[in-house]
């Protein structure tokens, strides 16, 4: 019996008449070149929709899906508004732009009263930099990270070399490569190490250009004389992957020394430093985040060991997991509160006080949302058609009062039924 869906070759060239629905058809088993099957890609899904009656519209391989929404009905979608929000940068950061919509590339911000003071910190630390670092402290949603993603584009932008991580869970989270390195107990972490470098590389390359080296010494097979500049060596770091730790190291000693330009150290996420990663060692041992070397050539910095000339280490602590945040650091940073003892004999007795926490970096307390911030994040959120309903004063209390004034609550609050 013929099978109609591949064709067979035979030795002869005759007609062979293949009988289907009464009618008679004529298959061709002429030696000519077989047509090749085309191989179903099953990457690609059709979502059980014709493509004749899609148009423009078309779903992708994979999960992303593309669909044109020309067609789509105007009652229940409305495009996205173009709204000309003002660049966060260092001419724009200014008082009187406290409590305004700031844009960061695609990202719009609040500049809150709160950034304003960093920024006024920063400026006055890079003439000379404090001993030792700062940490952004508060609950999760509080908006530390936005703060110090907003307060390391105005550095950016006012030409300091600018040394930003904006997540360093995935550091110790097992899910980028390391090795242990010979002849010691730290473990290399060339790929992340290398991608911070390009990270320093992007955002400061003109900065970096005007740090001459200063001495000259040799990386592996390359010598750098003294003439050559931190962005030479940055880049030398970049296309020699296997010696990033070393570069990054050598970097790092000479940007906290130099006074030429001020230098912004601002990690995210800094509590991972001190917790038990999920990397183990040889021995099947969990291995402390110190024994990791990117970890511990910018650990000195926030223990009080090393500072920059001039600039600030700033970094910021995250609770969304609670695997990396160790319980005797989460202990310091948020102490219990002290209740003060009415006797005045107990309260003088040195066993019942309570010891200070003592901890080799400041804490910086993120504040709540003002209720005027509260404020003009809602009419962002209506211009944006996050929020239909009209924005008035019950409506910003009631949502500000839910929210605790936590930013991320308080959008969570607005998009619920979204």
């Amino acid at each position: 019996m013929l099978r109609t869906g591949r064709i067979f070759q035979s030795a002869t060239a005759a007609r062979v008449p293949l009988r289907t629905t009464g009618r008679v058809r004529m298959l061709n088993t002429s030696p000519t070149p077989a047509k090749q099957v085309v191989k179903t890609d099953r990457m690609r899904s059709t979502a059980f929709i014709r493509k004749d009656l899609l148009g423009e519209k078309h779903v992708r391989s994979g999960t992303a899906t593309s669909v044109n929404m020309a067609n789509a009905n105007p009652i229940y979608y409305e495009k996205q508004p173009k709204l000309h929000v003002e660049a966060l940068n260092a001419r724009t950061a200014i008082t009187e732009h406290a409590g305004k919509i700031m844009q960061i590339d695609m990202p719009a911000l609040l500049y809150r009263k709160c950034t304003q003071d960093l920024v006024d910190q920063f400026n006055a630390y890079k003439e000379q930099g404090p001993k030792r670092a700062s940490v952004l402290n508060g609950k999760n949603g509080i908006g530390k990270s936005a703060e110090l993603m907003k307060l390391a584009s105005v550095a950016a932008s006012s030409g300091c070399i600018v040394i930003y991580a904006h997540s360093t869970v995935s550091w110790v989270n097992s899910s980028r490569p390391y090795a242990p390195q010979s002849h010691s107990d730290q473990f290399t972490q060339l790929e992340i190490t290398s991608g911070l470098l390009r990270s320093i590389d992007a955002v400061s390359r003109d900065a970096l250009k005007k740090v001459p080296l200063g001495k000259a010494f040799a990386i592996g097979k390359r010598n750098l004389s003294e003439e050559h500049t931190l962005a030479d060596l940055v880049s030398f770091g970049i296309h020699t992957p296997a010696l990033a730790h070393d570069v990054l190291e050598h970097f790092l000693d000479l940007a906290s020394t130099q006074t030429q330009v001020p230098v912004l150290m601002a990690i995210d996420e800094v509590n991972t430093f001190w917790c038990s990663t999920l990397y183990r060692d040889q021995q099947d041992q969990i291995l402390p985040a110190g024994r990791l070397r990117l970890i511990r050539s910018l650990l000195p910095f926030f223990e009080g060991q090393k500072s920059v000339a001039k600039g600030w280490v700033l970094g910021a602590t995250s609770y969304v997991n609670p695997r990396f945040m160790p319980k005797d650091l989460n202990k310091k940073l948020n102490p219990p509160p002290a209740v003060p003892l009415a006797n005045p004999e107990l309260a003088s007795n040195p066993k019942l006080l309570a010891s200070q926490p003592s901890l080799p970096f400041d804490i910086i307390k993120m504040s709540e949302l003002t209720a005027v911030e509260a404020w003009v994040l809602m009419h962002f959120y209506h211009r944006m058609n996050i929020v239909s309903a009209p924005v008035t004063k019950d409506l910003v209390a009631k949502k500000w009062m839910m929210s605790s004034g936590n930013p991320r609550q308080l959008f969570a609050g607005v998009t619920t039924f979204i």
